[in-house]
């Protein structure tokens, strides 16, 4: 293959029972040289912030709840369940974020369901994440806020120094390289989405100055450039209104290149590829088996303020 992605599991102790409570990326490497290497799980992957009832929701990886806060009480976090194709090509996660009732007459438990569809492929520079939210909680949410992370390592720990990251307003991409090797030879990595779906702000920076949590931060700086140094990228959509039932789907590519001009023609083909499998997402999402619990996670659901025991 030409990408190649090792996970990992975030909870040792939901994963000796059987199952676990989210993933995380441990490595990628595109045509065995490293792009992501033993990364911190809160800078790398999905990250979500709203207002559920005029009070902060922050799940700072959701697909990892050790990593989520909330202001509300007893809010609670479960994988509801997973699939991964034979070819282990396609991978399907499902998520609850579920809130306690505001009434004693409400006969639903408010909540968000998080679809995460993962599309690998062969012989392909890139591969697909498409994040679906649905809005169950039966109220309007405000300010709804959808990131991507990534905390690259071009070459590996070994050269993360000579990073420079760099945003590119025409395509929307953001992406880094190896200064040493320059422009030309460097292997590139990045993330972007559709046409459609360009992100509405955007940073480069150093891995602990581009968390926006510090100081009450929620907005990216749109920062176009950074290094050479440990640099980090992030993508930031903004939906100011999340309405009951509404479906929100995020298409991120991330992808890779050896020099600029190989990246960025890959970018065209992904873009290309990606209006095709979006298609089947959608269709995936609304699947009756995705709405199922698995009954074996159900029973290790637990508060977002707590680790699993």
């Amino acid at each position: 293959m030409d990408i190649f992605i090792d996970y990992e599991t975030i909870c040792i102790e939901c994963q000796a029972k059987g199952y676990f409570f989210g993933y995380g990326m441990k490595t990628i490497e595109y045509k065995e040289l490293k792009i992501l290497d033993s990364p911190q799980p809160h800078l790398n992957g999905a990250c979500v912030f709203f207002e559920y009832e005029n009070k902060p929701v922050l799940l700072k990886s959701t697909e990892n709840s050790h990593h989520s806060e909330s202001g509300i009480k007893d809010s609670n976090f479960m994988m509801m369940n997973a699939r991964t194709s034979k070819n282990n090509l396609v991978s399907r996660f499902t998520y609850s974020f579920s809130f306690p009732k505001s009434t004693k007459e409400e006969k639903i438990i408010p909540q968000i369901i998080e679809y995460i569809d993962i599309y690998k492929f062969k012989n392909k520079p890139y591969f697909f994440l498409f994040y679906t939210f649905k809005n169950l909680t039966s109220k309007t949410i405000k300010n709804f806020n959808f990131y991507q992370f990534y905390d690259f390592d071009i070459y590996g720990q070994e050269s993360y120094l000579t990073d420079i990251a760099k945003y590119d307003s025409k395509s929307g991409f953001i992406y880094q390289y190896d200064n040493d090797k320059g422009l030309e030879k460097s292997l590139f990595a990045g993330i972007g989405s559709s046409f459609e779906n360009k992100p509405n702000r955007y940073e480069c920076n150093i891995p602990q100055d581009i968390f926006i949590f510090n100081n009450n931060q929620i907005s990216l700086r749109n920062y176009a450039e950074k290094g050479p140094s440990d640099c980090a990228v992030a993508l930031q959509w903004i939906k100011p209104i999340f309405k009951q039932k509404d479906l929100i789907t995020f298409p991120v590519i991330l992808i890779a290149g050896l020099g600029k001009e190989h990246f960025f023609e890959n970018i065209k083909d992904a873009r290309k590829d990606l209006k095709i499998h979006q298609k089947s997402v959608i269709r995936a999402v609304e699947n009756v088996s995705r709405q199922k619990i698995d009954p074996k996670l159900e029973k290790l659901s637990f508060s977002q303020r707590k680790w699993c025991k």
